[in-house]
């Protein structure tokens, strides 16, 4: 038996590992994935000596990644080929070899073996997760004061509670950034950004704050806190 698990997903406490069936998994989020044996009863099991090594699908590509000092199949793959809603299942198969490997890597191309005298490897447990494409663009009102804002002091920073504080800057030909609009009816100017798949928590929540200052020097900020599935 085996259990494929991500990084994205919330995990249950104690662990950085989900094993649910279904996850999601924000479009250009790199995603780490661990893969272990289970014996009949749920414990784990050492892969040495049992899988030699496993075979992830993803799309159209295939992943080959051997078992590591711990017994676990490891490997991680960023979702930038895909669209808004789309729905990708990762499967990940362990085998044990038998003579040649069934398939070689030859210049980037994932060939057949062609000795007709091995036995194909032996498949010895598999697993899934569907892993459900999302966009979240972050969109903070922040009231106009009596001086206009100078677009070019503000700074939009995410402080997702694993990774390091990223600070965005206003929007540039050669530096994409945030958005300021005018004022609206209700005098409020709205800040637009579409993060970056890692910029964000992988699960959970993720706080956004942004500061910026008016043409006569003075501060203003706004936070917000996100939900990301």
């Amino acid at each position: 038996m085996g259990s494929l698990a991500s990084n994205t997903g919330p995990p249950p406490p104690g662990t950085i590992w989900s094993n649910a069936s279904r996850q999601w998994v924000h479009l250009g989020e790199e995603v780490a994935f661990d893969f272990v044996l289970h014996d009949l009863r749920g414990r784990r099991v050492d892969a040495v000596g049992w899988a030699d090594y496993g075979v992830a699908t993803i799309q159209s590509d295939r992943i080959e990644v051997e078992p590591d000092s711990a017994g676990r199949f490891q490997f991680s793959y960023r979702f930038d080929h895909a669209e808004p809603g789309e729905q990708i299942d990762v499967h990940l198969t362990a085998y044990r070899q038998r003579g040649s490997r069934d398939f070689m890597n030859v210049q980037g191309r994932w060939l057949r073996s062609a000795n007709p005298g091995d036995q194909p490897d032996q498949k010895v447990a598999a697993d899934a997760i569907q892993m459900t494409l999302y966009l979240a663009p972050i969109e903070l009102a922040i009231e106009q004061p009596p001086d206009e804002f100078d677009p070019n002091t503000g700074v939009l920073r995410f402080d997702p509670s694993s990774r390091k504080v990223n600070s965005i800057y206003v929007n540039r030909p050669d530096r994409p950034g945030f958005t300021l609009t005018r004022p609206n009816a209700e005098g409020f100017c709205i800040v637009h950004y579409q993060p970056k798949g890692n910029e964000l928590n992988a699960s959970g929540e993720t706080k956004v704050h942004f500061l910026v200052y008016d043409v006569a020097g003075n501060p203003h900020d706004v936070t917000r806190t996100f939900k990301t599935p």
